[in-house]
């Protein structure tokens, strides 16, 4: 039986590479360790000028990751810039947009990572913070100094929810690098997660085609093997929406 196809939508930012400035598409090497131990095959998904041009290459994903990455521009959900507001693209976040109208419309499994979190929930009529300061409550540290894969910051998950059921557990212990966070939720999503200080860190669907973290489980493969799970959920959501 062949390996489902995992999309990984693209990151598009300018790199001096020896000496040089280049606009490159990548994604972070962790996203593609971690779809294959899982068991499924990632390829990168290019951010397009024109969105259209992206539909082949969505048809041929059984499921599609939602990587970390910039702000979200403010005027995707009604808001003007704010002061604590960081770098934003515009033609980044409505690419990404697309791609979340096109596999909610052909029931694509979907696993969205701390900005991918972010940005599903705003195409699904929600809202962010565009800072933390703007949650106005005492919070915990969300943009870790420490190495990406340690596990800094509790959370605590909800049970009965598709989250407690892939951790097994009803607390655990993730990474954060994230100033913006969730404020109003979208349309169909539900939360699964949060922080002691009340800040959302998960979130998902009724029928767990949607899940949304708001750490970075493919950077916890090994130091949180918990984790691994969520990506195993999409591997398998994956294989049966190819069949």
């Amino acid at each position: 039986m062949t390996k489902p196809l995992i999309g990984v939508l693209g990151i598009k930012l300018p790199k001096e590479v020896i000496g040089q400035k280049i606009t490159m598409d990548y994604v972070n090497e962790a996203y593609n360790k971690a779809i294959i131990r899982a068991g499924g095959v990632p390829f990168l998904i290019p951010v397009l000028a024109e969105p259209d041009n992206a539909e082949e290459l969505l048809a041929i994903c059984d499921g599609l990751v939602f990587p970390g990455g910039a702000d979200v521009d403010p005027c995707f959900f009604g808001e003007d810039p704010h002061v604590g507001l960081g770098l934003v693209h515009k033609d980044w976040d409505a690419f990404w947009l697309y791609a979340l109208d096109y596999v909610l419309a052909h029931h694509v499994p979907v696993l969205g990572i701390c900005r991918g979190m972010q940005l599903i929930n705003i195409g699904l009529k929600g809202s962010v913070y565009q800072d933390i300061k703007e949650y106005n409550k005492p919070c915990l540290i969300h943009s870790q100094k420490v190495n990406r894969d340690y596990p800094l910051h509790e959370i605590t998950i909800k049970p009965k929810t598709l989250l407690h059921k892939l951790i097994g557990k009803d607390k655990i212990f993730t990474n954060t690098f994230h100033h913006q966070v969730i404020n109003k939720i979208g349309k169909g999503l539900s939360v699964t997660a949060h922080t002691s200080d009340g800040i959302i860190e998960a979130m998902e669907n009724k029928d767990g085609s949607i899940l949304l973290v708001q750490f970075h489980p493919e950077e916890l493969q090994d130091s949180v093997p918990e984790t691994r799970s969520l990506f195993k959920h999409l591997v398998e959501q994956a294989s049966a929406h190819k069949k």
